[in-house]
């Protein structure tokens, strides 16, 4: 809010006193330098304008709670000659205007895993970009750890391994569990993504039906690592989700320190459906290493840890979700 303010009041005083002055000055050099004058005038114009509608486009974007939503919308955006009827009783039946298709949800647990695997990137962007914040709502200086410990990337190994497997029963000492790790980590099929415009992120479709993740913020901590087994999620029909639904709470405020700090919503008083977003959903329950060596209780219920909110293309809402 504090920055929607100054974007106004910039727009109000600042800019067209600015103006003014630019006005003055180019009339001073007219008088002088005719030709000139007009072309240093127009391409100041031109500068001033672009600089002016990039700054309220990143007020606008980056500060607003619906930031996350408004990116999910461009992922499956309405084509310019349908209507807005036919476009929204296709999105309730499961239409994904972008691929032009509607997805069983086999074929969208791929696309899901890949959009998955796309907010471990969006966090690593955050550590790269020295914005992640402390107790103290300082920011980190977190990059530096990125190079230093081979941190911030995401690895995919083509095996299967499943949540049982590293589960109490399995996994009784600390090492044992980091050996597993490593194992991973060392195979030689491992694909290594660090930031979502790496090409061999790009490129990969997620086709495989058994595969490994392992999110690595940084290999000296044990805790920043996250494993997501084979078996780790789940996509789930509307139908299924309201059967435990009420289990789950929306997380959408802010946290106290980490990584997606913002608050984010999904615009109320919309059916979400009608927008291509709700449809589906996709659980995950992923290790973490403390998991293991505290032995800590988990849900042996069964049911995902987290919930991601989907739109009929796979595209995970990276914020806000259930938990």
């Amino acid at each position: 809010m504090f920055w929607l303010l100054v974007g106004i009041i910039t727009l109000t005083f600042v800019l067209p006193l600015l103006s003014v002055w630019i006005v003055v000055k180019v009339t001073a050099l007219a008088k002088a330098h005719p030709k000139p004058a007009k072309y240093t005038l127009i391409t100041m114009f031109i500068i001033l304008m672009v600089a002016g509608g990039l700054k309220i486009r990143d007020i606008y974007y980056e500060k607003s709670p619906y930031y996350f939503w408004n990116e999910l919308m461009r992922k499956n955006p309405k084509p310019f000659n349908v209507s807005q009827e036919e476009f929204e009783a296709k999105n309730r039946a499961g239409y994904c205007w972008r691929d032009k298709k509607y997805y069983s949800k086999e074929e969208l647990w791929h696309k899901a895993m890949k959009s998955l695997t796309g907010r471990m990137l969006y966090e690593n962007k955050l550590y790269w970009d020295n914005e992640v914040i402390d107790a103290g709502g300082n920011p980190r200086p977190t990059a530096a750890d990125c190079i230093r410990y081979r941190g911030c990337r995401v690895l995919k190994i083509p095996m299967s391994l499943i949540n049982q497997e590293i589960s109490k029963d399995n996994i009784e000492t600390k090492n044992s569990f980091w050996k597993k790790i490593d194992g991973l980590i060392n195979n030689k099929k491992v694909q290594s993504y660090k930031f979502a415009s790496d090409e061999n992120y790009i490129n990969d479709d997620f086709e495989l039906n058994n595969f490994v993740l392992i999110h690595q913020l940084d290999d000296r901590i044990p805790t920043n690592t996250t494993l997501y087994s084979s078996n780790c999620c789940s996509v789930l029909s509307k139908a299924e989700l309201s059967l435990i639904k009420n289990k789950y709470k929306l997380k959408y405020a802010e946290s106290d320190m980490g990584t997606f700090l913002e608050e984010s919503r999904i615009p109320i008083d919309i059916d979400i459906n009608s927008w291509g977003v709700g449809n589906f959903y996709l659980g995950v329950t992923s290790y973490y290493y403390f998991d293991i060596v505290n032995f800590e209780e988990r849900d042996e219920s069964g049911l995902p840890e987290d919930i991601f909110i989907l739109n009929n293309c796979g595209d995970i809402l990276y914020k806000p979700y259930y938990d």
